[in-house]
């Protein structure tokens, strides 16, 4: 069997983080700059546009003992797909024959970056640090030099520049090789299940553009409000809420004393007695600072043409092998606090921060409030979402044996009494009244199961008054109503120091009702077995001793906040760990089991969050019977543990039967780019801290000019709706207008605020030509114009409200 090891550098005039792989790669300005390539271990050679497809292409896809791979094939097969395949002539390797060394090195527990996992792993070929910044700056344009046309695209293409990025992408390739050498692909099992996640992150989610286009229009009036009378307050010495550094100075000046201007501390601030103004402050920031509606904005640029949003999902992004996201951060969406969805989506919908704020006293959390219900099915479709009940409070007691609790949550499935679930049965034997018994009993059993104690129910809890002592002498009534789950901590524990005190021997509990976790050293890495035969990778695993604690722990080095470092800053793993581990692993695993059923019997799979499925089906297809039977039948190995789930079906990501109104179609010029665009207008928030480096490997950026730059008038001319002084303040939004009434062609506005709040307008006039003209998600048609995006070499043009005078 050979072995086709590829990396492509490319540039475009896209950012890749900003929009996504699929979006970048179908984009007519992406390109690429060179390909290096080998087989086993031979030759790296490279490619360069204008060579003919290297035979080692043509033969891996005609041959089917090869296989293809890259760190993230994700991006090499769509830039595969989209641009080596039409404009150059690369043959279709099938999904099947490809392998993704990035997600083997996510099995392993490894960095998602080729760089961090050569780094984690000492091994002796590494990423070239002096290469990797050429490759940034041929990544996207250059500036223009002095003599050259300032609105030309232009990019580093020198000899030296290109011989230094081919040299980078050769030790690419080199460096991928050797980490194959020590991490294996994925297994079988594993494998056909990476196949599937690339089936649904091609496949993408619907997003109702119109609702989400109104959401992004009300965030930008409430960002314009809200700065504008930021700048009032602080007399000019902020100017937008997302001046991080600036804020935090001013608000420390003003006699806040905050570290950080988080939303737990701002909040806790509020109730301190600051001066007027200060509140004032804190409190626009927190109106203006909603991660909700900034999502609007990551919504809208990974969208594409046909209003899906590609490339969302990561495989294996958590160690115990659950998904994580990329760009939206599907996994991590708002859930509505609003009581009628529909009212919300209807009031958003107008698209009106006025109309708004006359239902809801806070609009711009509202409009986070229906982030969800941008999500839905396409015309003709519905989804069907199915969501597991209590299964990570099923899978501790199942896999720890627990046997009671496992009873109580069969006599619930079987009779659905709400004073028979076990989450309102701990709350009572807890001493909790009717009216609060649930809610306890599901914090305790979350906080308590994975042995901790108050930290762990303040975290839960965190506005629970109860003192320490209290929550402590609830711990310890949870502990006696669970006596095998406590004991597995300590047994857990000991297993795995077993196993790294003796390497190359499988260690594993013999009593037959903890499923036969199981634990095996090799050295380099300590693995967990779980029940499905699946293993949990823990890289580089040593023990520490605590004399005065008396206790051995296991040490492995993790990716977590601090990067690559030990785990728990050094104090290693514990026996809740360890279980929370083995929980998170087995509801994960019951989760891709029924996944693959579903895809199997037609269900098309769209979107998973934590233990929710949604599929996007055909109007006729299914039923929600039939769903929840295939999702609640429990694996092969796992035939004993009761399944539950809730299912429900509808066009939208929430429980609404409100329809996303089908968007008339558009015919864009056939020299355009048909996929409509947004440019984000929001000024780059100041980091509280530096921003960790993005994990890609490849960069972002976009590219290519049309061949002729039309002639541009650049003055404001006396535009009845203009400002003919000159220019002042800060830009804050640009619009465009095709066939303004008393101009020929195209009318730009911009729009400007002063320090002291004073709004100012600001008219070009364009007479040439376009050669890519698109509707803005802005733009509505009024008196014969229309707000348009208009891509030009030498600016990035913003969409806003069409009228009279922009508001």
């Amino acid at each position: 069997m050979a072995i086709l090891i590829r990396d492509y550098e490319t540039r475009s005039t896209l950012d890749l983080p900003d929009v996504g792989a699929w979006r970048y790669s179908q984009h007519a300005d992406t390109d690429i700059w060179c390909c290096g390539y080998c087989v086993d271990d031979g030759e790296i050679k490279l490619w360069l546009p204008g060579d003919p497809v290297p035979a080692e292409f043509v033969e891996a896809a005609a041959k089917p003992d090869w296989l293809v791979c890259a760190f993230n094939d994700q991006f090499e097969r769509l830039l595969e797909q989209h641009i080596l395949g039409p404009r150059y002539g690369f043959p279709t390797i099938p999904i099947e024959r490809h392998r993704c060394l990035q997600a083997a090195a996510l099995a392993r527990a490894l960095p998602g970056s080729l760089d961090g996992a050569a780094s984690a792993l000492k091994l002796p070929q590494q990423k070239d640090v002096i290469g990797r910044r050429v490759m940034l700056q041929m990544a996207k344009p250059r500036k223009p030099r002095k003599g050259e046309d300032p609105k030309a695209i232009l990019w580093f293409d020198d000899p030296g520049r290109r011989q230094q990025l081919y040299a980078y992408c050769k030790q690419d390739v080199t460096t991928e090789r050797e980490l194959h050498r020590q991490v294996p692909f994925l297994d079988g099992a594993e494998q056909a299940l990476w196949i599937l996640d690339q089936a649904i992150n091609d496949r993408g989610v619907y997003i109702d553009r119109q609702l989400l286009d109104a959401g992004l229009r009300i965030a930008e009036q409430g960002r314009t409000e809200i700065d504008v009378e930021l700048a009032k307050i602080t007399e000019g010495e902020i100017d937008s809420v997302h001046q991080v550094a600036r804020l935090l100075e001013w608000l420390n000046a003003h006699g806040a004393k905050l570290k950080s201007i988080n939303k737990e501390n701002l909040e806790k601030a509020l109730t301190n007695g600051l001066p007027d103004t200060t509140r004032q402050v804190i409190q626009l920031r927190l109106d203006g600072a909603h991660a909700a509606t900034n999502k609007l904005y990551t919504m809208r640029s990974w969208l594409n043409g046909d209003d899906r949003a590609r490339g969302t999902l990561k495989f294996h992004g958590a160690s115990t092998g659950r998904w994580s996201s990329y760009g939206i951060q599907l996994q991590n969406l708002k859930r509505p606090v609003v009581d009628d969805i529909d009212h919300a989506m209807a009031a958003v919908a107008s698209g009106s921060l006025e109309r708004l704020r006359k239902d809801y006293p806070q609009p711009m959390s509202v409009v986070g409030d229906v982030t969800r219900a941008m999500i839905c099915a396409a015309p003709g479709h519905r989804l069907i979402a199915g969501d597991l009940s209590g299964i990570e409070s099923r899978v501790t007691a199942w896999v720890s044996g627990q046997q009671s609790k496992l009873d109580q949550w069969r006599r619930f499935d079987e009779t659905q009494d709400p004073m028979l679930e076990p989450y309102y049965l701990i709350g009572r034997s807890l001493g909790m009244p009717e009216e609060k018994a649930r809610a306890i009993g599901k914090i305790a059993d979350l906080a308590f199961g994975y042995q901790g104690g108050v930290g762990a129910w303040r975290k839960l809890a965190p506005d629970d008054p109860a003192p320490d002592e209290h929550i402590k002498r609830l711990q310890y009534r949870w502990h006696a109503a669970h006596p095998h789950t406590k004991l597995f901590w300590k047994t857990i524990n000991d297993k795995a120091v077993k196993a790294v005190r003796t390497p190359l021997r499988k260690v594993q509990s013999q009593r037959p009702e903890w499923r036969h976790v199981a634990f095996e050293s090799d050295g380099s890495f300590l693995f967990m077995r779980l029940p499905s035969g699946r293993k949990i990778a823990y890289p580089q695993p040593y023990l520490r001793t605590d004399p005065e604690r008396n206790t051995v722990s296991v040490v492995f080095m993790d990716t977590g906040l601090r990067g690559w470092s030990e785990c728990r800053n050094g104090f290693g793993a514990y026996g809740g760990l360890w279980t929370e581990n083995v929980v998170s692993g087995i509801a994960r695993d019951i989760l891709a089991d029924a996944m693959l059923r579903l895809e199997a019997t037609g269900y098309k799979i769209v979107l998973h969050v934590h233990d929710e499925i949604v599929a996007e089906v055909p109007d006729e297809f299914g039923s929600s019977e039939e769903f929840l039977r295939i999702l609640t039948t429990p694996p092969v190995w796992a035939t004993d543990l009761p399944l539950a789930a809730k299912v429900r079906n509808g066009p939208r990501f929430c429980k609404s039967n409100t329809k996303p109104i089908e968007p008339e179609p558009t015919v864009a010029p056939p020299s355009s780019n048909s996929e409509p665009e947004y440019v984000d207008t929001r000024e780059e928030s100041e980091p509280e801290e530096p921003a960790p480096e993005p994990e890609p490997e490849q960069p972002a950026a976009d590219n290519d000019a049309p061949a002729e730059e039309p002639p541009h008038r650049h003055n404001s001319d006396g535009h009845v709706h203009g400002d003919a002084e000159p220019k002042r303040g800060k830009m804050v939004t640009r619009w465009l207008y095709e066939n303004p009434p008393d101009q020929p062609n195209y009318l730009r506005v911009d729009k400007h605020i002063t320090s002291d709040g004073k709004r100012n307008f600001y008219q070009h006039h364009w007479n040439g030509t376009t050669s890519a003209i698109s509707i803005s998600i802005t733009g509505t048609e009024q008196s014969g114009s229309r707000a348009l995006k208009v891509p030009m070499p030498s600016e990035r043009f913003c969409t806003g409200f069409p009228g009279s005078r922009p508001r």
